[in-house]
């Protein structure tokens, strides 16, 4: 599941736009998306067809302090159509950053709800409000990437510092941090102003801006105002098929993530293996044997392939190992005779009224 936050505290930008479009993409290519809508205002609610204020639960019951108030995340999911769905917004949003003051870890509040979904999504969508405050930054601690809308304008730049610093503050009080990627909106190519905002975005954002651009498009609008994606109004809009390429570019990125987290997954198991194995090597000295294993507690006192040591060209025999700290019985054979390790002093009795060597790791 990748979580998506679109931000910018500027408004007019094509936040929402972006939150329902990109959404309704997603689902048409057989995604499972849920759209959260966390603005006051419920713009996205609206443009999906839902008047908010006739609803008993919304992203507010999720969020809420008060216990005969709070419901879980799955409770209050509209289905807007086959694989598409939403947690609609309300007007009391604007109130939940005094609720939640002085509650504990407030701003992992959205990220625990999402962790907590028993329904399974491809994607989680969640456009935010207008500003900087506390459910931006709960959106961003939630997500693995955040959309930035930018209008052809030089106001859409002005704000994206404070949101690239509030990005920084959770990657240092979390050590992680969504990805920031610029998406250009409103674009009249019919401009000069439009292509010169167009170099300035692509100055600041440099590789981190989405090759798709979102063409001025009435459609858009006429689409929210039915209550519909642009996608579902008219498929052949401009619009429409602008998303529908922004919906290509994010399925990329969230195949590229899932790789790079799981690279990233494996290398922490294997540098914490590495923390609490040690590696020990073993030695005989026999220039004439055929074949020498090392076998014991370690591994069974099984004699195969991943035991064999290797002949070195001074005769001596030699195997590395990587094993727990601990303490264990372990003998050599030689061309099939049992014979203990002679470069090791320590040894115990056996079942068999021979010796075995000791090591302790």
């Amino acid at each position: 599941m990748k979580v998506i936050s679109i931000a910018n505290q500027k408004g007019g930008c094509g936040k929402t736009t972006t939150a329902i479009n990109l959404g309704a993409s997603l689902a048409l290519k057989g995604h499972r998306v849920l759209i959260i809508d966390l603005d006051p205002q419920s713009h996205a609610s609206f443009g999906l067809g839902i008047k908010t204020e006739q609803l008993d639960r919304s992203m507010y019951n999720v969020l809420t302090s008060v216990d005969t108030k709070r419901r879980r995340l799955q409770d209050i999911i509209l289905n807007i159509w086959d694989k598409l769905h939403l947690a609609p917004g309300h007007i009391l949003l604007s109130t939940i950053e005094q609720e939640l003051r002085s509650e504990e870890d407030a701003i992992s509040t959205i990220y625990r709800a999402i962790d907590l979904l028993t329904a399974s999504y491809d994607f989680v969508i969640i456009d935010c409000p207008p500003s900087l405050g506390f459910l931006t930054f709960n959106a961003l601690r939630a997500s693995h990437l955040l959309i930035v809308p930018l209008q052809c304008c030089s106001l859409s730049l002005m704000g994206v510092g404070k949101l690239i610093n509030m990005v920084e503050l959770i990657q240092l009080k979390l050590q992680r941090a969504p990805k920031v990627k610029g998406l250009v909106t409103m674009y009249d190519k019919r401009t000069k102003y439009a292509k010169h905002m167009i170099q300035e975005i692509n100055m600041y954002f440099k590789d981190n801006i989405f090759d798709t651009i979102i063409r001025v498009n009435i459609t858009l609008r006429e689409a929210a105002a039915h209550g519909l994606p642009a996608i579902k109004f008219d498929k052949h809009s401009a619009g429409a098929k602008d998303y529908a390429a922004l919906s290509e570019e994010i399925i990329v990125d969230a195949r590229k993530l899932f790789l790079d987290n799981f690279y990233q997954e494996a290398e922490d198991f294997m540098s914490e293996m590495r923390n609490k194995l040690k590696i020990q090597k073993f030695s005989f000295m026999a220039p004439e044997a055929g074949n020498v294993y090392v076998v014991g507690d370690f591994n069974h006192w099984k004699a195969d392939d991943c035991s064999r040591l290797e002949p070195q060209p001074d005769g001596i025999w030699e195997k590395r190992m990587a094993l727990k700290p601990g303490t264990y019985k372990y003998k050599f054979i030689v061309d099939g005779e049992w014979i203990h390790d002679p470069r090791n002093s320590k040894s115990v009795p056996n079942d068999f009224g021979g010796v075995d060597s000791l090591l302790t790791i």
